[in-house]
């Protein structure tokens, strides 16, 4: 062949490979368009029709959603307003914190189901909804579903604030009931009736087993420490008191080796006493760092994590 058809050729032969790669790469183009799946944003007119039914629907679920947040807020504001009571010891406002608090639980649960129904109302979503509605959409209501999961455990924290709120309120009172007994079972000791002294301190001890039984409850979620070293202290002191008593009793006023033995207990125990009242201060900022601490901060917790749901809808 002449040189000049060679070359015409060789450009015929480039030319036709030129337009089998374009060829091949429209093909392809053509093919991975066929194949984009539905709900992709390269072919979003395929969910057009679902996604403009069912994006009103999940826009309402989110609006029960704010208000299931603002339920949970309230529960929260109660949960402090009941810590705040306790603290100050005001167990009339204590009362009234936590009957708001339980009547707010009440509203969460009805927010909770009106998400739920809203939720289920939702169409194009259940099965496969990647063949009717775009991943946004699925993915938000995905997100609107665990968000109302969140609400889950707010009654048990609830639980924790109530019992131990109520718990916790009763033993400043039953520690001073304790002491009042013990300080006229003194009186009446110094004054030889022994016989009285020892009724009273009966009835110390029993103070002391009630506070221990809320003690025992309590310590389920609270720190006890020093609620459960002024018992022993003072339950101490009561035994060695008791002791005193009925030695001076059965030696009829007499100083005897007995009765000075039971004396030095008996300044041994008083010595291991609280100087003042102000430990019980303590005890209860121990009790609510505890359990009723935690309990609130979940609660406010449950209410942030709702609040991060609804902000990435925006």
């Amino acid at each position: 062949m002449a040189p000049l058809g060679i070359l015409r050729a060789a450009v015929a032969g480039i030319g036709w490979l030129v337009l089998a790669v374009l060829l091949a790469l429209g093909g392809a183009g053509v093919a991975a368009a066929l194949n984009h799946t539905p709900g992709t944003a390269a072919r979003a007119e395929l969910t057009f029709v679902a996604d403009s039914a069912a994006k009103p629907a999940i826009d309402g679920a989110a609006a029960q959603l704010a208000g299931l947040a603002s339920a949970v807020d309230q529960v929260g504001v109660a949960g402090r307003d009941a810590l705040t009571s306790l603290l100050n010891g005001d167990t009339a406002a204590l009362q009234t914190a936590l009957n708001a608090g339980a009547a707010r639980l009440s509203a969460v649960n009805a927010a909770s189901d009106a998400l739920a129904r809203a939720l289920a109302a939702v169409p194009y979503i259940t099965g496969h909804s990647e063949l009717y509605v775009s991943p946004a959409l699925a993915a938000r209501y995905d997100q609107l579903g665990k968000a109302r999961m969140l609400v889950s455990g707010l009654a048990d924290n609830w639980t924790v604030i109530s019992e131990q709120a109520l718990d916790a309120s009763a033993v400043p009172a039953l520690l001073a009931k304790h002491d009042g007994y013990t300080a006229k079972a003194v009186r009446d000791g110094s004054a030889a009736r022994y016989g009285q002294a020892l009724k009273l301190l009966d009835s110390a001890d029993a103070a002391a087993t009630q506070t221990g039984a809320f003690r025992d409850r309590l310590a389920k979620n609270a720190d006890v420490t020093t609620l459960t070293a002024w018992l022993n202290a003072k339950t101490a002191y009561d035994g060695a008191l008791r002791n005193l008593y009925a030695t001076l009793r059965d030696a009829k006023g007499h100083v005897t080796s007995a009765v000075r033995k039971a004396l030095a207990a008996e300044q041994q125990a008083r010595a291991g006493l609280p100087k003042d009242a102000t430990g019980v201060v303590g005890i209860m900022n121990d009790i609510a760092r505890g359990g009723l601490n935690q309990a609130v901060i979940a609660i406010d917790t449950t209410k942030g994590l709702i609040n991060a749901v609804l902000n990435q809808g925006q």
